[in-house]
Order: structure tokens, then C-alpha cells, then sequence
């Protein structure tokens, strides 16, 4: 026994120097894709679990390549130059957009172009630095230390090999050993720099590889597409002389509560919703989502599409959204001179959005970056997107289009998200059931108030003007539907109704122009925008022509295993899939000319051009200390001023101008460049004022 243990010790004494390295080269690789060492090191201690496994993937890139050379050193800088420049490229593109490096970005040629933008910001300081801090430690560990075997024999090397690719498919399949769901490590696909930064390049690569999978499809070639348009094709009607605002406010996690009946509300959460429906176009969309998944749903009512089509799991916004994509956005700006305005109250790297909107057609697009900072609860107020919507409509000469998302009532729901809960809820029930309940139905009063701000401000308009607003999703309460299962609301997933309990969600429309007429409306999202257009009496694409005729065959197109129960034809749906497949993955055959008058060339981030205007007091000594007011046009309250470029502590007053204190130090020959940057949280500049020259007194 002591031969062996003897035997045994001496390998491993050759051989330990590869874990070393191995976690050593995971160190370097985190530090440059994140722009700091301090960061890497703070990520491998808070995050173990997922260090241990970004180091199996590189200790068994290590394996297979020794395997293949023979040799330890040449295997470790052949993997170190590899995992440098995907870290290093992950890194600029964070640095310059927010979004790290993705699977996807090697494969999709949007992105693929834009790399070279990114690999002309590599030079830093930091940089440099850690390059020789990585070669260093590096060479003493390989070349200052007999503890590492320098040539490996074919047996060994063999066995490597088989080692490697055992630990590589492990932690990918997640079997025979459940290693991430043991540590709880998954994807964040809602923002991929946060899911980079929670679980580390490497694996967080390899979570995402999983939302790649886009079958090609059969079958699939001009003539299919041809004969599917032509078949579809309507004839030109007379188009009505009134062209409504068209006004689409997704609300997120918009459910309504009143329906659990074994459960009382102090009050209703929605009067207003509740007095629509029953004089005006209402009822439900069939979401393909349940909890979360917002950009899905925006998704399917914006181009179109289908979610029922691509891999579960999938985020077209951050995969797929690469190129011009015919929208209900691009549609009314191209064919009939709409402004088509975008709003969110959230980060415009979200998703993707700032990309996805201006391939999606639209003239602008109002990021959280360029709201007032009136927040209900952690997220901005939807009474603050109401505000946005009406200052869009009124300051444009023409109609408009605005598509607007809400993040008041957006998870969690634990008590004191909100500073007060109005509305009690009582009921057998558990108290933390109760709390969730009263707090989501104190969102859901946020929404119904801003519903009703938007159909009172528009009655009192003269422009005519269609509101469509509808939830997204329902409401995440609780772990496996606890609140629903508490309420009642459905007995588990093996709930009979379980489709319509869980994924559909209150959709209504009302006009201030067309006759008040009831209507029940049963649709899926993909649907909402050819009803809208139908509608406003407003011609479409052969597209939104295909989808409305579709649409009242089958209202509802649900997960493939309902579709016996509900008779619907696959041939139907497949022509359907071929369309989207056609639009999204293959040549746009049926766009022809089109593909190139999508994107609106003069497509904005924000409020408009910033200018400076005026700043006060009008009359400043040089070298002196100074409290400035600054005021123009278009200025954010979350704008910063800056002096000769560099930011200043600024904040907004009650007039809408921004005050900063200007330094003793900022003035040049007597004068100081003044500018007005927004600026995200990922510290990119997003927007900025020209330059205005701020002159001394003397001047």
C-alpha cells in the first residue's frame, strides 16, 4: 500500500501544477472580460460554485489539447491565447454597448460586423497591466518550478482525452451528477451582462449555447413563399380619411386579481379596466409567457411573429433581432407618415432594446435614461409613462405611433415594495400569501389609474386616437404558483385549465373616434397588431393581411400539444412558421425591396437633440467657484453637465434645468466647454449636447 500511495504522490506531484494554472488562467480570463482585477477576485469568493465550474471547462480544454500535444506548456499558452481573446473581446464590447461577448455574436453577421468596432478600443492601461501581471505569475509557475511534467506518454494522454470530455459533458447535460442545479447556477438570459458577471464567461457561454438551436427549415424555398403570399392576398380596399394615434401600452404583469374568488378585496383593484370592458373592445391574449419573459410578448405584437416557432428558452430580441424586421412600427411610418415612439422605463440595454426598436422601424426611443426619476415603489411610476405618452403625441405635427412597456408592478411583490397598501385582502389563506396578494393589487391600482389617465386625456383630445393596453404576462407570486394553488385558482400544473389560468391576460381597446360598441376580443399576442391596423382602417404587408385572416380561423395559437384539442390544422400553422421562418432566419423573399427601407435612417435615443440653450448667471469670474444653471432643449432630468468633458455633480430643480457647481479649475484662456451627457448605468454615453462655450466675464 505505501508503493502505491508512493507512486501516486509522486504524480500527482508533477501534475497539481494544472489545477493551479487552470484556476489561475479563469482569474485572468474574468479580469478582462470585466475591466478589473479587483472584480475577478471579489466574483471567485462570492461565487465558488460557478468559478469551480468555469475551471473544469478550461482544465479540460487543458486535458484534450495535452492529450493531443503531449506537452503541458504548449497546451497551457495555446488555451491562455484562446481565452484571452474571447475574454478581451468580451470586454471592449462591454465596455463600448453594455453586452458582453455572446454565442450568437459569432454566427449572426449584425453582430459579427460589429466586432470590428470593438477590437479598436483594446489598448488600455489596465490592460497592459494585466498582461504582464498574467505572465508573470504564469512563467513562475510553469518555468521556475519542477513540479510539472513537461512531456506526457500516449497512454496518459489518451486518458486525458476520455477525462476531458467526461468533466466537459458533465457540467454541460448537467448529469449523471445534477452539479449546477445542486449549486442553483442558471442562465439570466434577461441580461446577459449580469449573467456573464454572476456565473463568468465560460459558463455562462455554455448556458447560453442552449438558446442557439434554430432548426432549418424544410421544404423551404421562394416558391413556398410565393405561393403562400399570393394565396393570402387581399384586395386593395379605400383606406378611411381619419388616421387615429395608434397607442400600445404593454402593462407589465398586468392580471386581473378579482378574479380569485375564494379571496375578498377592501376594493377593486381595476374599477376603470372593469367599466371599459363593458362598453368597449375587451377580453384576453394568450401570452407564451408566465412570470417574466416581457420582450417576448413585445416580440409577438410588434413583428408579428410567434414564439410557438423557436426553441423554448429563446429571447429573439437578443439573438435574432439582428437585421430590419417589418413591424406594426415600420408599417405605419413607411406606408402612412406615422412617428412611431418607443418608451420604456427601464435600462436601454434591456433586451437589447435600443437595437431591436430601430430594427424594428421606429423614429425614437425614450429609454429610463430620459424619464423624470418619479418612481412608485422600486421602478419608475406608470403615471410617468403616461406622462410620456401624452408630451409625444401633442408635440408632433403628425399621428402617431407609440408602443410603451410600465415597470411599476414588475416582481417582487413582498410587503414594502410600495409605501403603503391600500387595498386589504381577507381569506383563508396564508399571511404570506395575503401580503403578496395586497401588494400586487396595489401595483395593478397603479395601472388601472394610469389607463384611466390616458382614455380621460384623449377624450379631451381632438385627435382621434386608438389605446390598446394589455398584460404581458401574469404575476410571479410565489414559488410553483403558490398564490394561485393557496387561492384556489388552480388545483397545480396538472390543473385541467391550467392554458387559460396561467397565460392569459386582460387586453382592452378603446377609441375616442369610432362608435362605442362592445366586442370580446380572444386573441394571441402576434395577432394584436393586424387587429389594430384593421381597425384604424389602415393597410398593412402581406404579412399582417396573412396573420388577420389567420387570426379568425384560429384567435389563438397555442402550445403545439393543443392543437388536436382545439382543431387546428398544422398545414394552417406551417405556413404561418414558413412566413416567420422567412422573415427571420432565411433570404426575405417576400420583402423584395423592402429589406432596405426598415430602418428609419433618422432614428433617435431619447428625447430629441439636446442643446444647451442658456446658462445662469449670465456673468461668471474666471477662477471662481460657481453654482450654473443649465437649460435647452430636449435635457433629461438624468442628465449630467460637464466642463471641458468632465462630469460634474449635477442635479435637476423644480423647472426642468440642470444646476451643477462649476470648479475654480475648469476655465481655459476664460472660457469652458459645457456640454450635457446621459449617461447609463453601465457608464456609456448615450446621448450629449454640442459643445457650448461658456465664456468669463471678462469676455
Amino acid at each position: 500500500m505505501g508503493k502505491w500511495l508512493g507512486i501516486a504522490a509522486s504524480y500527482f506531484k508533477k501534475r497539481y501544477m494544472l489545477l493551479l494554472l487552470t484556476g489561475w488562467l479563469v482569474l485572468f480570463m474574468e479580469s478582462i472580460s470585466r475591466n478589473q482585477i479587483w472584480g475577478a477576485l471579489s466574483w471567485s469568493f462570492l461565487h465558488i460554485p460557478a468559478f469551480v465550474l468555469n475551471a473544469v471547462f478550461i482544465f479540460g480544454a487543458l486535458l484534450v489539447l495535452t492529450s493531443v500535444t503531449g506537452r503541458m506548456r504548449l497546451s497551457y499558452w495555446l488555451v491562455s491565447a484562446t481565452g484571452f481573446t474571447l475574454a478581451l473581446i468580451s470586454g471592449v464590447k462591454l465596455k463600448m454597448i453594455g453586452i458582453p461577448l455572446l454565442p450568437w455574436d459569432f454566427v449572426l453577421t449584425g453582430e459579427a460586423s460589429d466586432m470590428v468596432e470593438y477590437l479598436k478600443n483594446i489598448f488600455t492601461f489596465q490592460l497592459v497591466t494585466d498582461v504582464v501581471i498574467f505572465f508573470a505569475v504564469s512563467w513562475l509557475l510553469l518555468y521556475r518550478t519542477s513540479h510539472i511534467v513537461k512531456v506526457i506518454r500516449w497512454k496518459e494522454r489518451l486518458a486525458f482525452a476520455l477525462l476531458a470530455v467526461l468533466f466537459v459533458a458533465a457540467v454541460y447535460w448537467d448529469k449523471p451528477l445534477p452539479v449546477k442545479a445542486a449549486f442553483g447556477i442558471g442562465p439570466i438570459p434577461w441580461d446577459q451582462s449580469e449573467h456573464v458577471g454572476t456565473n463568468g464567461l465560460l459558463l455562462a457561454t455554455v448556458l447560453n449555447l442552449d438558446y442557439m438551436n434554430v432548426n432549418k427549415m424544410e421544404d423551404y424555398d421562394s416558391d413556398k413563399i410565393s405561393a403562400i403570399v399570393t394565396a393570402g392576398a387581399k384586395p386593395a380596399l379605400p383606406e378611411s380619411s381619419v388616421k387615429p394615434n395608434v397607442i400600445v401600452v404593454l402593462s407589465e404583469s398586468l392580471w386581473d386579481p378579482s378574479q380569485l374568488t375564494t379571496v375578498k378585496f377592501s376594493e377593486d383593484p381595476m374599477p376603470f379596466l372593469h367599466e371599459l370592458q363593458q362598453k368597449t373592445a375587451s377580453g384576453t391574449l394568450l401570452s407564451p409567457q408566465f412570470g417574466g419573459g416581457t420582450a417576448n410578448v413585445e416580440f409577438e405584437v410588434l413583428s408579428g411573429n410567434s414564439m410557438r416557432f423557436l426553441p423554448q428558452g429563446t429571447i429573439p430580441y437578443n439573438q435574432h433581432i439582428t437585421h430590419g424586421i417589418d413591424s406594426i412600427a415600420s408599417i405605419m411610418s413607411r406606408k402612412h407618415g406615422y412617428h412611431a415612439t418607443a418608451i420604456s422605463p427601464y435600462h436601454r440595454w434591456y433586451f437589447n432594446s435600443d437595437k431591436v426598436y430601430q430594427n424594428f422601424g421606429f423614429s425614437q426611443y425614450i429609454s429610463l435614461e430620459f424619464f423624470n426619476p418619479v418612481y412608485e415603489g422600486p421602478y419608475i411610476a406608470d403615471s410617468e409613462v403616461a406622462k410620456i405618452i401624452m408630451d409625444q403625441t401633442e408635440k408632433t405635427a403628425g399621428r402617431d405611433f407609440v408602443f410603451a412597456n410600465t415597470m411599476q408592478n414588475h416582481f417582487h411583490y413582498y410587503p414594502g415594495k410600495f409605501k403603503e397598501n391600500t387595498i386589504s385582502v381577507e381569506g383563508d389563506i396564508p399571511e404570506d400569501t395575503r401580503g403578496i396578494l395586497e401588494t400586487y393589487a396595489q401595483g395593478a391600482k397603479g395601472a388601472d389609474d394610469m389607463l384611466k389617465t390616458l382614455v380621460e386625456h384623449y377624450q379631451r383630445s381632438d385627435e382621434p386616437t386608438i389605446i390598446a393596453f394589455f398584460g404581458d404576462h401574469l404575476p410571479y407570486l410565489g414559488d410553483d404558483y403558490k398564490a394561485y394553488k393557496d387561492t384556489k385558482w388552480i388545483t397545480g400544473e396538472n390543473d385541467p385549465d391550467f392554458l387559460n389560468k396561467i397565460y392569459r391576460t386582460p387586453l382592452v381597446v378603446w377609441s375616442n373616434y369610432l362608435p362605442e360598441q362592445k366586442e370580446t376580443l380572444n386573441m394571441s399576442p402576434s395577432f394584436l397588431g393586424p387587429y389594430l391596423l384593421d381597425k384604424a382602417k389602415l393597410s398593412g404587408n402581406y404579412y399582417t393581411d396573412f396573420l388577420l385572416e389567420l387570426s379568425k380561423k384560429y384567435p389563438v395559437i397555442p402550445p403545439q400539444n393543443y392543437y388536436a384539442d382545439m382543431k387546428i390544422d398544422f398545414a394552417d400553422i406551417k405556413r404561418y412558421e414558413m412566413l416567420q421562418y422567412d422573415i427571420m432566419f432565411g433570404e426575405r423573399y417576400a420583402y423584395g425591396d423592402l429589406k432596405s427601407k426598415i430602418v428609419n435612417p433618422n432614428y433617435v435615443l431619447g428625447l430629441g437633440p439636446m442643446r444647451i440653450e442658456r446658462v445662469t448667471p449670465d456673468k461668471i469670474k474666471a477662477g471662481k467657484v460657481t453654482e450654473i444653471t443649465v437649460r435647452g432643449a430636449n435635457i433629461p432630468a438624468l442628465g449630467v453637465v460637464c466642463a471641458n468633458g468632465k462630469v460634474l455633480p449635477t442635479k435637476p430643480d423644480e423647472t426642468g434645468a440642470l444646476t451643477a457647481k462649476l470648479p475654480a479649475d475648469a476655465w481655459k484662456s476664460g472660457t469652458v466647454d459645457l456640454q450635457v451627457k446621459v449617461i447609463d448605468s453601465k457608464e456609456i454615453i448615450v446621448a450629449e449636447s454640442a459643445v457650448y462655450k461658456l465664456h468669463s466675464e471678462s469676455k
